[in-house]
């Protein structure tokens, strides 16, 4: 399961404080430095602070950060992912995150209470699409990829998924619980 948009969504008013903060203009040019940050090889701490630097805001960079720490958790997906890993399957989280919202994540949130494994980004050094992210994630579990299904609200995730050899579900932000667990009936994914 992949986390923003199936498992976890930020928090209502997230993005309209980070734009107050980060001031006109600021959403767009974070979210492109934040996508060279997803491998772990780039600090988005420092790439924020020069963004607000250039910008002269008062803000810091860990104010945009606490901003990006607010997520709430779907419960649902948890109740969902808890009845396939009962049912005997392993449960991974896939998730692109830079570090410092990968490691709130992990510290804060109770994912390790539902999920086998977790593949942030961040750690792995790959980032979706690209398949070979994938291909990491079946070798480390020890599953073929046609074994293994993904879920991702992103079609090009889901894509990169399918390209590695995996069952690839795509649930947009107009899909309903119900529609997700009929397709992965259809998958024969066991406990949904």
């Amino acid at each position: 399961m992949d986390a923003d948009g199936v498992v976890q969504y930020p928090s209502p008013g997230w993005l309209k404080e980070m734009a107050r903060l980060g001031g006109p203009g600021f959403i767009p040019e974070a979210f492109r430095r934040e996508a060279t940050t997803l491998t772990g090889n780039v600090d988005l701490r420092e790439e924020l602070a020069g963004i607000l630097e250039r910008r002269g805001r008062t803000c810091t960079a860990d104010d945009i950060l606490a901003v990006w720490y607010r997520i709430e958790v779907d419960e649902r997906m948890l109740t969902l992912v808890d009845r396939v890993r009962a049912a005997g399957v392993v449960t991974a989280l896939a998730t692109n995150q830079q570090s410092y919202r990968g490691t709130y994540i992990k510290e804060n949130l109770p994912y390790d209470q539902h999920f086998d494994h977790q593949f942030h980004s961040f750690e792995v050094g790959l980032a979706k699409p690209d398949p070979a992210y994938f291909a990491h994630i079946v070798e480390t579990i020890g599953v073929e990829p046609a074994e293994a299904v993904f879920v991702d609200d992103v079609l090009a995730n889901v894509r990169g998924a399918q390209a590695a050899g995996l069952n690839a579900v795509h649930f947009a932000h107009t899909d309903t619980y119900g529609s997700l667990r009929c397709r992965l009936r259809a998958l024969s994914v066991p406990g949904v």
